[in-house]
């Protein structure tokens, strides 16, 4: 075969199918989404960066207002631990009284963390300040608890080192047990401790309005940030978005609509349309080339791959695809064979055997139903599917293979006489293809161990007996 024609359909062929190539505008929407792709996450990360500064602007406000929290509770604390000394004079208030202020030590923790923080922010100089009155305010209360210790006559002992070491004035030290309780209970109620007592507290709310605002400047930094990061995102969103439906709506009307089309189109066996992207047109005039020159080939094959050469019905390979499409539960098989088919063969040769085959099968067409299905399944073996045929009608299959071994009793031409043997099976709800067909095949051994020529039932009972 010369070249030039072929090369003449391969252009004309080319020339039909021009269209977009969906390789190449693959490439290109897979470049597109992936540069979004990319910014998107360069936004996001930045966009984190912006949340986190916000979120860190916030947890340093909480972390402060607890320090400062933290300061005030404790001076609160020691507060009432030593009015409660200087009011009951028990022992143990003190003691709770130099716990905190040597032991837990929040107010010095306090200040720790803030300088860790907020160091040298306004805050940090006003919890500083409030920690040095507390501190002051300290030398009060010793002085009120040594006043209180003495009164009540305390073993020095038993005392902490900081309440030993205050010296009490002359006129103090003079006073009976009653004034010296007295002046103690004043020193931590009075006016002027109440006045030293508010200065912490005022100095306190000034590192709490400190951190306020020096957060809120912060969150606000942060915010500003965080909404031109986001609204950038967005746009990078809104282009992703915009290219995931023009790819959709390509493919959609590149690929998928022609594919849509053509599967009626490959359903009802015919040529596909050519159109949509470059690939696809290019596979459906393929196709439509192959279809076209195949078309018979097809039914020639599909016919000798179904059908028997010599008879012309089907064949064991029609019969099992017959089955796998088939409800035979409904439905009768019979298996018949020619009896002794190898004695003719022997005797008269194989072309005789032949002509006896196609004998049977004109006699098997003639008495059974248009609508039944004929195989011949082996050598001399034959098999019918009559559907929609219950046991109650088993009689009248006998009485077809009474007509059939009629009809083949005499000699024909160079055929001799012959007879058959069949074996009926009926389906049933859920009927297994290849049970039936052992059934049918047990009921023709059983006809023909009681003398052939002639067919049986398949019984479940006779079939265990047997």
């Amino acid at each position: 075969m010369s070249r030039k024609p072929a090369d003449g359909t391969e252009k004309n062929k080319e020339r039909k199918i021009r269209g977009v190539s969906l390789k190449k505008l693959n490439y290109f929407m897979a470049a597109i989404t992936l540069v979004v792709s990319v910014l998107i996450l360069f936004s996001t990360y930045r966009t984190t960066q912006g949340y986190q500064q916000m979120r860190d602007a916030t947890e340093q406000y909480i972390s402060c207002q607890q320090c400062a929290n933290d300061l005030q509770a404790a001076s609160d604390y020691l507060t009432d631990q030593v009015q409660c000394f200087a009011v009951t004079g028990k022992i143990e208030f003190m003691n709770n009284y130099f716990k905190e202020a040597n032991e837990t030590k929040r107010r010095d923790l306090a200040i720790e963390k803030l300088k860790v923080e907020l160091d040298g922010s306004r805050a940090y100089q006003s919890l500083l300040k409030a920690m040095e009155n507390s501190v002051h305010l300290m030398q009060r209360e010793y002085y009120s608890m040594r006043l209180m210790a003495e009164a009540q006559g305390f073993d020095p002992a038993v005392l902490p080192e900081e309440i030993r070491n205050v010296t009490l004035t002359v006129a103090d030290a003079a006073l009976s047990s009653a004034e010296k309780e007295e002046l103690a209970r004043s020193m931590v109620h009075d006016e002027i401790y109440h006045l030293e007592k508010d200065a912490i507290s005022r100095e306190t709310e000034n590192c709490l309005g400190s951190l306020i605002d020096e957060t809120e400047r912060a969150q606000s930094a942060s915010m500003e940030l965080l909404s031109g990061r986001l609204f950038r995102q967005q746009i990078l969103i809104i282009l992703l978005i915009v290219t995931v439906i023009l790819v959709i709506v390509l493919t959609s009307l590149q690929v998928i609509s022609p594919l849509v089309k053509a599967i009626p189109e490959i359903r009802a066996d015919k040529p596909l349309p050519v159109e949509g992207a470059y690939e696809y047109r290019y596979l459906a005039a393929t196709y439509n080339q192959m279809y076209e020159s195949n078309k018979e080939r097809r039914k020639h094959l599909a016919y000798k791959a179904s059908h028997d050469k010599l008879t012309g019905l089907y064949n064991r390979g029609g019969f099992d695809e017959h089955c796998r499409s088939t409800d035979l539960s409904r439905a009768a098989l019979i298996l018949v064979d020619i009896d002794d088919f190898k004695t003719i063969n022997d005797t008269f040769g194989h072309d005789v055997g032949d002509a006896a085959l196609k004998r049977m099968t004109a006699a098997m067409q003639k008495y059974f139903r248009a609508e039944d299905w004929m195989f011949r399944v082996g050598g001399d073996e034959f098999v019918v599917i009559a559907e929609n045929t219950t046991p109650e009608k088993s009689a009248g299959i006998t009485d077809k293979i009474v007509c059939i071994n009629e009809e083949l009793s005499n000699e024909e031409g160079s055929c001799p006489a012959v007879s058959v043997t069949a074996g009926i099976a009926f389906g049933y709800d859920g009927v297994d293809p290849d049970e039936l067909f052992k059934k049918a095949d047990l009921a023709l051994y059983r006809a023909k161990k009681s003398g052939k020529h002639g067919c049986a039932v398949y019984d479940d009972k006779e079939e265990s007996n047997g």
